[in-house]
């Protein structure tokens, strides 16, 4: 007998009654969103747990155990340290980094603190800047901003090398620093910046000079290689460095047999000969 729809009045043979309908398996971004809700339900427990455990008492101990828990959980779902990514090292210890960062293979990954990791690698003495992120579900990425050696400072004693910030980087291997500038003298590091650059822009002289001496914190007094002496003014240093390069190249006075040159009067240049030399001058006039 056909059946009956008693809502439309309408009969419908077993023969026209459609098939039943096949479920669609639910789309690739449906599957994603559900992924992705779960992992901020995660986040969100654990975010949650994490405020109470600052609470006292029974309440602040359930919190604490409760966020340990779900910890744990993301864990075993895949959310663990397998790998730290470390872009721009070069000189910075990489097991002082390593120690920094507080994190071994393994450890929960939600667990960890960027913030904190990055305060203690900023301290490190190489680094200069750095950004420190995770990415879900394995990898903690950090970035290096590397401070740049700028010169060699000796300084009561002791030899370190030093960035344009006058930062101290490390007193070891100095070997692999030998072709930085030595400066020398108490506040050194904070002048010599501006003064390098304009030494840099006379390579006649600057190929010549052992170190730079910080005299009484007001002027510069250079060590060549063959212990000539050269006194620089308190101002105007760049003018006397062209003086001095525009000497050494039309006379070589680098060469001559003398101790030291005095550039702090603008109006000339005053070269002291050394003792022999000296005496060979006086021998002719008492001979005569």
């Amino acid at each position: 007998m056909p059946r009956v729809d008693a809502r439309k009045g309408r009969s419908r043979t077993a023969a026209q009654t459609p098939p039943p309908r096949r479920r669609r398996p639910a789309p690739r971004r449906l599957k994603l969103a559900l992924w992705g809700g779960g992992i901020a339900l995660v986040l969100a427990i654990v975010a949650g747990a994490g405020a109470l455990a600052w609470s006292s008492g029974w309440l602040g101990r359930a919190a604490a155990d409760l966020r340990s828990g779900v910890v744990a959980m993301t864990v075993d779902a895949g959310f663990s340290v397998q790998e730290v990514l470390v872009i721009g090292r070069r000189a910075t210890d990489s097991t002082a980094l390593l120690d920094a960062v507080g994190v071994v293979r393994g450890d929960p990954i939600l667990a960890f603190d960027p913030d904190g990791a990055r305060a203690a690698i900023v301290a490190l003495p190489w680094v200069r800047n750095a950004t420190v992120e995770r990415r879900l579900p394995d990898t903690i990425v950090i970035r290096l901003e590397e401070r740049r050696p700028m010169a060699l400072w000796q300084h009561d004693g002791r030899v370190v090398v030093i960035d344009r910030e006058g930062v101290a980087l490390t007193d070891r291997g100095l070997g692999r620093f030998s072709g930085l500038p030595l400066i020398v003298g108490a506040g050194a590091p904070d002048h010599a910046p501006a003064f390098l650059a304009l030494l840099d822009a006379e390579p006649v002289v600057a190929e010549r000079v052992l170190a730079a001496v910080r005299v009484a914190g007001r002027h510069w007094q250079l060590r060549l290689d063959n212990g000539v002496a050269v006194r620089l003014p308190e101002d105007d240093v760049g003018a006397a460095l062209r003086r001095l390069a525009h000497a050494e190249r039309a006379e070589g006075v680098f060469d001559r047999d003398i101790v030291a040159i005095d550039l702090r009067f603008d109006d000339r240049m005053i070269i002291q000969a050394s003792p022999l030399a000296a005496e060979r001058r006086r021998l002719p006039e008492e001979n005569t």
